[in-house]
């Protein structure tokens, strides 16, 4: 299908998706008269089209495809991909297995304000729930999240690949952990692995969360990497799955940012999300982020997602050479103001892992893996 062919056939699901989206925000907008509620987008806003609905190649299978060369020619990471799950799924914590239970359910805007720190996250899932950040909501808030629609899910991915689960692949090894009454494991036996969906959700609305609230951006990235790794607790995605996420978010992150359109739309949700939140603790962001507990400092969170970049694969291909994608600079716009895009992917440089670890790839397609933007946000301006 050309790509023309493809746009149009988004554009004519998309439209009544997001146009009943665009109502019922607007009708969230009006539920509480006694308080004034900020206004939703309106549903040609929502609609767009914008260019970065759909990728320039259609579909994110070229960023993610280092996992058919692996699958190929490296079976022994492939071994290792199902040995590391198990070794996390059968260690984990009860604490381990609470919050990746939760996050399983829970929406991962919702998951990612743990981040925000003991008070600021508490408000911030006040307002959301009470209709108070209906733009927050439009882009980033459920699995329909505007910024994520229309090919962002995972699912044409994930039915590309067919790699089955580990808890299929090794079901005596593998330790389930579920709520009481529900069917996490029944509704995932017939659904692929690679990419994750729920690594790739954490980490385009952590980009987002991070570039609306950058003085705790390397906290919000140390949580979407958690959220990765809650996937492995619970034996339902291998490293590699999350490792394809988290690629596959970022690119869809920074297109987002790097469109000017939708990158209006962005803009307006952060000011409307500082503006309430602000509202609500009664003094400036900064000052109230300096009295809270925080969910890690910044040099926890630089460590604890660097760690999580990898899961201690190799390096497999010792003389790759890629660039960090230039598209990538607009993720760090909100936390460099000043500098150009040039300087901001320097710094993206600068943090970045090394190439040639299993799933980065040489030339265009390439790159993506080594970005680490909780370290990228750390680095003072």
């Amino acid at each position: 299908m050309s790509t023309l062919r493809l746009r149009s056939a988004v554009i004519s699901v998309l439209t009544p998706i997001l146009l009943v989206t665009g109502f019922v925000a607007s009708g969230v907008a009006t539920a509480a008269p006694t308080v004034a509620t900020p206004a939703p987008f309106t549903p040609a806003e929502l609609v767009g089209p914008y260019a970065s609905d759909v990728p320039s190649s259609g579909t994110y299978i070229p960023v993610l495809d280092g996992f058919a060369g692996l699958r190929r020619d490296r079976p022994d990471i492939i071994a290792s991909n199902l040995q590391k799950v198990k070794g996390i799924n059968n260690s984990a914590t009860r604490a381990q297995q609470a919050d990746a239970i939760s996050i399983n359910y829970d929406d991962r805007l919702v998951s990612l304000s743990d981040a925000l720190g003991d008070r600021l996250g508490t408000v911030f899932r006040q307002l959301l729930a009470a209709g108070k950040l209906p733009k927050v909501d439009a882009l980033a808030g459920g699995d329909t999240a505007r910024a994520g629609l229309p090919l962002g899910t995972t699912l044409l991915e994930k039915q590309y690949y067919d790699n089955p689960r580990p808890f299929v692949v090794a079901p005596n090894s593998i330790k389930k952990y579920n709520k009481p009454g529900g069917d996490l494991y029944s509704d995932l036996a017939n659904n692929g692995s690679y990419p994750s969906g729920h690594a790739n959700m954490a980490y385009w609305k952590g980009a987002l969360l991070a570039y609306w609230l950058p003085e705790l951006g390397p906290q919000i990235i140390a949580r979407a990497g958690e959220i990765g790794r809650s996937r492995m607790v619970l034996g339902v995605h291998y490293p590699l799955d999350v490792m394809g996420g988290r690629i596959m978010g970022t690119d869809i992150a920074a297109a987002r940012l790097a469109d000017p359109r939708f990158a209006r739309l962005v803009e307006q949700a952060g000011a409307q999300l500082r503006t309430q939140l602000g509202r609500s603790v009664g003094m400036p962001l900064d000052d109230f982020i300096a009295r809270d507990t925080p969910y890690l400092t910044t040099q926890q969170a630089v460590t604890e997602h660097r760690g999580m970049m990898t899961y201690g694969f190799p390096v497999v291909s010792p003389g790759q050479r890629n660039a960090i994608p230039a598209s990538a600079a607009a993720l760090l716009r909100s936390r460099f103001p000043r500098l150009t895009d040039a300087q901001r992917l320097d710094i993206l440089r600068r943090t970045a892992i090394r190439s040639g670890y299993p799933l980065d790839q040489s030339g265009r397609n390439g790159g993506w893996l080594r970005i680490d933007l909780a370290a990228a946000y750390a680095v003072s301006p």
